[in-house]
C-alpha cells in the first residue's frame, strides 16, 4: 500500500468520524429538544387543571388550625381536605355551578358540615352585606372553635377580598399588609381594579356593623 493510499485512509476514516460525531450531536440535540417540549406540555398542563387534582385548588393559612382559604377544590379532594383540616364551616363565595362545586355540596351535606353561601362577582364586588355576613360568621365560628375554610372559584378575588378584609377589621393589620397577601394570592391591580377601591369603600361602614354586632371592638 503506498503512502498516498494511506494519507486517504486517514482522511476517509477522519470524515467518518466526523459525520458519526455530528450524527451523535444531532441526536443528542432532538432528544434535548423534546425533552423541552415535553417539560413545557407538562408544565402547562399542570398550571392549567392537572395541579388541582392533586392539591387543593389556592390553598392557604389564615389563621393554623382556624381559618384557611382556597379556589373550588375538586370532587376527588374535598372530602380528605374538610377531614384534615376539621373544617366545621364553609363559606363559599362562588357564584358558578360546576361539577366541583356540586360534589362540595354533597360532601358537605353527608357530613353536616355547614355551608354559607354568599356569592359575589369574579371581580370579588357585589352586595357589601355578603362581606360582613361572611366576616361574622368567620368570627363567630372561630369563637366556637369550628375552623373555616372560606373559598370562590378560582381562590383568588372574592376569597382574597374577605381574607383582606379579615385581616384589616379583625385582625388590625394595615391595609398594606392586607392586600399585598391579595395579591401574593395572584390579585392584580391592573387586570381588576375593582376590588380595592370597592374594600376601601365599604371598611369603615363593615367596621361600625360588626362593631354593633360586638364581633370586633370600636
Amino acid at each position: 500500500m503506498s503512502l498516498s493510499d494511506l494519507d486517504r485512509e486517514d482522511v476517509e476514516t477522519t470524515a467518518d468520524n466526523s459525520a458519526g460525531g455530528k450524527r451523535w450531536a444531532l441526536r443528542i440535540l432532538g432528544a434535548v429538544a423534546a425533552l423541552v417540549v415535553i417539560a413545557g406540555l407538562a408544565l402547562i398542563a399542570w398550571n392549567n387543571g392537572v395541579k388541582q387534582y392533586l392539591f387543593p385548588k389556592k390553598f392557604g393559612v389564615v389563621e393554623p388550625g382556624r381559618i384557611y382559604r382556597s379556589g373550588q377544590i375538586s370532587a376527588k379532594l374535598i372530602g380528605p381536605t374538610l377531614s384534615k383540616y376539621h373544617i366545621g364551616l364553609v363559606i363559599d363565595l362562588s357564584m358558578e355551578d360546576t361539577p366541583d362545586s356540586r360534589a362540595e355540596r354533597q360532601v358537605e351535606a353527608g357530613r353536616n358540615v355547614p355551608r354559607l353561601s354568599l356569592p359575589l362577582g369574579g371581580d370579588g364586588v357585589g352586595n357589601p352585606d355578603f362581606y360582613v355576613q361572611a366576616l361574622a360568621a368567620m368570627i363567630e365560628a372561630d369563637r366556637s372553635h369550628a375552623p373555616v375554610l372560606v373559598h370562590c372559584q378560582a381562590g383568588t378575588e372574592r376569597t382574597g377580598g374577605v381574607v383582606a378584609t379579615y385581616r384589616i377589621l379583625v385582625e388590625g393589620k394595615s391595609e398594606e399588609q392586607a392586600f399585598a397577601e391579595a395579591r401574593s394570592y395572584g390579585h392584580s391591580d391592573r387586570e381588576n381594579p375593582e376590588l380595592v377601591p370597592f374594600l376601601k369603600e365599604h371598611l369603615e361602614q363593615w367596621r361600625t356593623q360588626l362593631a354593633a354586632k360586638h364581633l370586633i371592638a370600636n
